[in-house]
């Protein structure tokens, strides 16, 4: 997208946010099922208050573009730097994560969750890209830094996979943590934007959307 637009706006990224969140909510709410059958009360809801606190932690401590999007300058050369990496370290390496996790536990799940998680890098690497292309970092390179967010997903994925095939009694709680973790990207970096400036309705009903595909495609893949 960041080839042709220096800027994507109106109704459509909103939607596009709404319609991730709705996939990734139910996604979420497909781990920590899975974490309880396995794990428990008390291991679900351990794992979903860590995954919740750590994004929070990260998001504090880690500068990100997110909100930079809104016509702010984002400064020198450094500071767009450190805001790419930010971004890519504090949404692709949960979510590598979370995909790693779903395989541990089952290849139905392992497909489910890395197709739902796809379906939102779509708008996420429109995230990171535009407003790098938009404050001059230029095309070609804002392109580049969107891959690169995609090859941090991948490469936390194989690491988190080849951790959990040698500690698979941490799979429960790392279900829970990764459901924690998505739940706050949610509802903290997806559905404040979706919602805003009298985008209410077009966002609920992308939401609905999402999560309906979702369900959907659990049933394809028999989650």
């Amino acid at each position: 997208m960041v080839l042709f637009f220096r800027r994507i706006d109106g109704w459509r990224y909103p939607a596009m946010l709404a319609f991730s969140a709705g996939v990734m909510a139910y996604s979420a709410v497909e781990m920590l099922t899975e974490s309880h059958h396995s794990g428990g009360d008390m291991v679900v809801l351990a794992g979903f208050i860590a995954g919740v606190a750590a994004l929070m932690a990260s998001e504090r401590l880690l500068p990100h573009i997110h909100r930079h999007i809104r016509k702010r300058d984002m400064g020198n050369p450094q500071k767009k730097a450190a805001l790419v990496a930010g971004s890519i370290a504090l949404h692709n390496v949960p979510e590598g994560l979370a995909i790693a996790t779903a395989f541990a536990s089952s290849a139905p799940l392992g497909w489910f969750v890395t197709t739902s998680i796809a379906i939102q890098d779509v708008p996420e690497g429109a995230l990171v890209s535009a407003p790098l292309s938009a404050y001059g970092l230029g095309r070609r390179m804002s392109f580049l830094f969107g891959v690169l967010s995609g090859a941090a997903e991948a490469g936390a994925a194989i690491a988190g996979y080849i951790f959990l095939s040698f500690f698979s009694g941490l799979v429960p709680v790392s279900l829970a943590f990764s459901g924690g973790a998505m739940a706050y990207v949610i509802f903290v970096e997806l559905m404040p934007d979706a919602l805003e400036n009298g985008m209410e309705r077009v966002g609920a009903l992308s939401f609905a959307a999402g999560a309906a595909a979702a369900f959907a495609l659990a049933s394809l893949l028999a989650v």
